[in-house]
């Protein structure tokens, strides 16, 4: 004899409700899977309605996903794309600069962070000042050594020498307040 009845479906992964059904079966079937006969509880505002088979009830779980927070060890934001209560590493304040640290409530800027990197951005464009003056310097000096040299050379050797040697003096830790020597015509 076949029974006709409403049951409730709900997904194989997260056991989330889809909703109601009909439903038949007659005494040697059991219902189908992810079918139960019991009527679901209420929707509710940040929850998903989700069926627990070891206890035969619909419970609610937390439903955050979709929602963009950041992480507070690498500043990346994550979209939560799971079921459940928000990680407590996450958060939903945005970093404002690369240098900010988590300090358990609110980002905080780490500015000697923020100062060691512009002072090794400097360095890296004061190494490529030098490169480029020793890169003028070596034809000259070649001229020079074989006397070979204009007078123009000659003197365009002792200017690049002198910015070569004024850029070399230039300290970095005095960022941002950096006065490059100005390059030779």
């Amino acid at each position: 004899m076949f029974r006709i009845f409403k049951a409730y479906t709900y997904t194989s992964d997260t056991h989330e409700l889809l909703g109601p059904c009909d439903a038949y079966t007659d005494e040697t079937h059991d219902i189908l899977p992810f079918h139960t006969e019991k009527k679901p509880i209420d929707k509710k505002e940040g929850f998903a309605v989700v069926f627990n088979e070891q206890n035969q009830e619909w419970e609610y779980q937390e439903d955050h996903r979709g929602l963009v927070l950041f992480d507070t060890k690498s500043r990346q934001s994550v979209t939560l794309e799971k079921l459940g209560k928000v990680p407590e590493y996450l958060t939903s304040l945005a970093p404002q600069s690369e240098y900010d640290v988590w300090d358990g409530e609110k980002w905080v800027k780490d500015a000697e962070a923020e100062k060691l990197a512009e002072r090794q951005k400097l360095e890296g464009i004061k190494q490529q000042k030098l490169y480029d003056a020793t890169r003028e310097i070596a034809p000259l000096q070649d001229a020079v050594d074989l006397e070979m040299a204009t007078e123009d050379e000659k003197k365009r050797l002792i200017a690049w020498k002198k910015y070569r040697v004024f850029v070399n003096r230039t300290d970095v830790s005095t960022a941002p307040d950096i006065d490059w020597p100005k390059k030779p015509d």
